[in-house]
């Protein structure tokens, strides 16, 4: 069997890492943090950053791995498809077209250069050119960095006392990333669905269509907390949302591999928020395995591994009528016990349950994504049905802080 390298060892990855190990490769963790939750499914661990290209590159040779890939984590995409490239091994996109899918504001520029609909937008280098769109559109609006993701410094702006505020979170997080740059764009009224699908023969597929629940507030802005399939849309509108998924990575010059499509069903219609070249990072892909049965992360890992029959591999598993993955939001400080993880496993229809912080860990402010404290994944028989036991799971883990 194969020696595989996976970026991240957060839990975008977790289930990525315990599927190659339970098809037998020999599994290299590599993260910056020794306690991330995946580390002790690894066969092998490498301390460094997964933003690190010439420290994975040489975790590479040094571990002798033979294929390098990752899941989730915008961050880790970037890097691992540039250790992909000097390394010659496959990977399901180049460097260039994550960098499309990544910068919002050449994002947004393919979106237009392709017909697809998207709010209307500007990307700006100073306030002045911030104001300038409001002038125009008026409020509300939302801003966010260039680059970025897990909602990181994104708000909605309703009037001119939060602008300034918004503005520098936002500039903020894109200089950390390396473009000085803000994209704002019109606020729209809608639901938000994520698109779960891979590009075959250069055409976007979707096995399974969710809806995101996100917690409330306005900066951050949008952190989910659930992905819930069925989506709850009419047939017609879902397929609206489908086509918009489609279209953008199609501008985005997207023809291969696993894509996450964030798109608003609004009064004016369906309309594209982000096209990502990977798998989303709320264990989406978990969620479409019990929805549609095909299971993503082996698709990942044929590309990874140059097995066609893995990469196209269909139908393997049950497909239940509704399927969830939602997330414990625990309260900030540092964890001083763990309990009813396993009540919470043993419940019908429940997957998996975990806590990702361990005892002596601290639990971080809801800041962006990558700050969630665990999650259930469940199936059931309708909305309704796997909803109440996703949050019966939820109530069994009794997270301590202080």
């Amino acid at each position: 069997m194969s020696r595989v390298l996976i970026v991240g060892c957060g839990f975008p990855q977790l289930s990525l890492i315990r599927l190659a190990r339970r098809l037998g490769h020999h599994v290299i963790g590599a993260d910056l943090n020794p306690r991330a939750p995946a580390v002790k499914d690894c066969d092998e661990f490498v301390e460094v950053s997964t933003n690190d290209v010439d420290g994975l590159l040489a975790a590479l040779w040094k571990t002798r791995a033979d294929a390098i890939t990752t899941s989730g984590s915008e961050v880790a995409l970037k890097a691992t498809a540039h250790v992909a490239a000097r390394a010659k091994l496959p990977f399901h996109a180049d460097p260039e077209t994550i960098r499309r899918c990544q910068e919002k504001d050449a994002m947004r520029a393919g979106y237009e250069a392709g017909g697809v609909p998207v709010p209307p937008y500007s990307r700006c280098e100073t306030f002045a050119e911030l104001e300038a769109f409001v002038q125009a559109h008026g409020f509300p609006v939302v801003v966010k960095p260039s680059r970025g993701w897990g909602q990181r410094g994104v708000a909605r702006v309703d009037d001119r006392s939060e602008l300034a505020v918004a503005f520098d979170g936002a500039m903020a997080q894109s200089k950390s990333a390396g473009l000085a740059m803000v994209v704002v764009e019109a606020f729209l009224e809608g639901g938000e669905y994520s698109v779960n699908g891979w590009i075959e023969d250069g055409r976007l597929v979707s096995y399974c269509v969710t809806e995101r629940l996100t917690v409330p507030g306005k900066r951050p802005l949008g952190v989910m907390v659930a992905e819930l399939f069925p989506s709850g849309l009419p047939g017609e509108e879902e397929a609206r949302v489908v086509e918009a998924a489609r279209l953008g990575a199609a501008a985005l010059g997207h023809t291969r591999g696993p894509c996450y499509s964030q798109v608003m069903s609004s009064p004016k219609g369906a309309v594209l928020l982000e096209t990502a070249a990977r798998m989303g990072g709320g264990f989406d892909a978990d969620v479409t395995r019990l929805a549609s049965g095909v299971d993503l992360y082996e698709r990942v890992l044929g590309v990874a591994l140059d097995d066609r029959a893995l990469e196209r591999s269909g139908k393997k598993h049950e497909a239940h009528p509704a399927a969830i993955a939602k997330f414990l939001i625990g309260k900030p400080g540092v964890v001083r016990s763990i309990d009813g993880v396993d009540r919470a496993r043993a419940r019908r229809g429940v997957v998996e349950a975990d806590v990702f912080v361990p005892v002596g860990g601290e639990v971080l402010p809801l800041t962006d994504s990558a700050k969630r404290a665990g999650y259930v994944l469940s199936w059931g028989d309708g909305r309704d049905a796997v909803v109440a036991t996703a949050d019966a799971a939820l109530a069994d883990i009794s997270l301590v802080t202080s």
